[in-house]
């Protein structure tokens, strides 16, 4: 397991609920990304457990990207797109984590609608600031609620996505946080990139599929 996850195992398993505290939202440095170290997901820290896959808080056009009309009038398509990419990803190559898509949150969330939480729309976006130590509310609100409808108490946010244009076609990268509801903590982060592809979704699948370790890098 890669050490930017260090914390992952202990405090999934043993954390016990934090003060109120909750950390303030300090600037985001100018590229997140480059302050975030390349790490899969800790799979085998989430083995035998249940764990909500939340959307993706910002899909990002690098600056060749943005030259691009059809990446810019796409790009809230793309960012979906990148959700239902990561999905796919967890569910095919960490089957031993019980994963919680948005669709099993809204099912979850039929059952008691008076709460009026939309999975789709929770902010994730600020926890893509390496600087952000724990969540602050709504967020933490809403997932303390959404877990404890499940049974479960650990998140993974896609807080960032970033898509590239390559002469040689597409790459993209994911940044993906940790968390523990209850503390509302952040349990660890981790950058993963995949292949140039031929298309922005194709770059996508392969980025998802790179943030799930390989059995040869377990």
């Amino acid at each position: 397991m890669s050490h930017k996850y260090h914390y992952a195992i202990a405090l999934v398993s043993l954390i016990s609920v934090a003060g109120c505290g909750r950390s303030q939202r300090p600037t985001t440095p100018e590229d997140p990304f480059k302050a975030i170290g390349v790490a899969p997901l800790p799979v085998e820290a989430l083995a035998g457990g249940s764990v909500l896959i939340l959307p993706v808080g910002v899909m990002v056009l690098s600056d060749s990207a943005a030259q691009d009309p059809d990446l810019v009038a796409r790009r809230y398509a793309l960012g979906a797109e990148a959700g239902v990419a990561l999905d796919s990803a967890f569910r095919r190559g960490a089957p031993s984590v019980k994963w919680l898509g948005l669709a099993e949150q809204r099912r979850a969330i039929r059952l008691a609608p008076a709460l009026g939480i939309e999975p789709a729309r929770l902010e994730t976006d600020y926890l893509l600031n390496p600087r952000v130590e724990s969540m602050v509310d709504p967020l933490w609100g809403q997932l303390r609620t959404l877990t404890a409808l499940m049974d479960t108490r650990t998140a993974v946010a896609p807080a960032g996505v970033r898509l590239d244009r390559r002469a040689a076609g597409y790459a993209a990268e994911y940044v993906l946080v940790l968390v523990d509801a209850r503390s509302g903590k952040v349990l660890g982060r981790g950058r993963m990139a995949g292949p140039v592809a031929a298309t922005p979704e194709a770059a996508l699948a392969g980025a998802a599929a790179a943030t799930v370790p390989q059995p040869a890098n377990r």
